[in-house]
């Protein structure tokens, strides 16, 4: 039995995403009381590399990735979960057309991911929750312009692949 996890992103992603429910509902019938938010999220990657190479769904794509960015915004688990159990997962042949839809705090994420500063971006986000920005305040920041990795210099402000509904 797995000790208390705050399940508040599996709830939210269920409510932004029906189209996902079948997939987790899945997963809850393999993992029972053992499914984690990090469990979730890979399946999720997968999920989105699919509606991408399948060139469908581009709702269900803007859905996902808004609430992936209140999730990266979030604070606590939030940026870890979204670093290494999606953005990790999330397969590099689909990264480049997956990153028209990041947000600016997925794009940070994405690029210290790509770079291996993750960890000190990270640590800078905890200490700003806790009112001290520390020296690594400015890790992972930027214009959100080409900071994804392969995002083509497009970030999320580019040109959106051609998904069908």
């Amino acid at each position: 039995m797995r000790p208390p996890v705050d399940d508040s992103l599996i709830a939210l992603l269920r409510s932004r995403l029906p189209e996902f429910d079948n997939h987790f509902l899945d997963l809850r019938d393999i993992y029972d009381e053992d499914l984690t938010p990090e469990i979730v999220l890979m399946e999720l990657a997968d999920f989105v590399a699919n509606l991408i190479v399948g060139g469908r769904g581009e709702g269900t794509l803007e859905r996902c990735f808004e609430a992936l960015e209140g999730l990266a915004a979030s604070g606590q688990d939030g940026p870890e979960l979204l670093a290494y159990s999606f953005l990790g997962e999330l397969p590099l042949t689909t990264r480049d057309a997956a990153a028209a839809y990041f947000g600016p705090a997925v794009v940070n994420l994405a690029r210290c991911l790509a770079d291996g500063s993750v960890e000190e971006y990270l640590a800078s986000l905890r200490r700003a929750g806790e009112g001290d920005p520390g020296p690594a305040a400015g890790a992972g920041e930027g214009t959100g312009t080409g900071g994804a990795p392969g995002a083509g210099g497009a970030g999320p402000v580019g040109p959106r692949p051609s998904v069908s509904p």
